[in-house]
């Protein structure tokens, strides 16, 4: 696991730039061991403040059309509609 960062404790995050604050990067021996392990790292990852996206990226590695690597662009919207 690795976690890709530009920013540190008590950094000012504007709207003039890229929102993206890290990058999460995992990796495994099969698509199951890099899922497994970034279910765990997303389950342990803590931003404090600003709003983010983890718990979206912990739905899409519980979503078995993912987990199956079978998936195309619509998968978002596809899970979103069946909230």
């Amino acid at each position: 696991m690795r976690v890709d960062s530009g920013h540190v404790a008590g950094n000012t995050v504007t709207p003039f730039y890229d929102p993206l604050m890290a990058k999460l990067c995992v990796y495994g021996a099969t698509r199951k061991d890099a899922l497994d392990r970034a279910r765990t790292a997303i389950a342990a990852f803590r931003v404090e403040g600003p709003k983010n996206n983890l718990p979206f990226c912990a739905e899409l590695l519980d979503d078995p059309e993912f987990a199956s690597g079978d998936y195309d662009t619509g998968l978002v919207s596809r899970m979103r509609k069946a909230r």
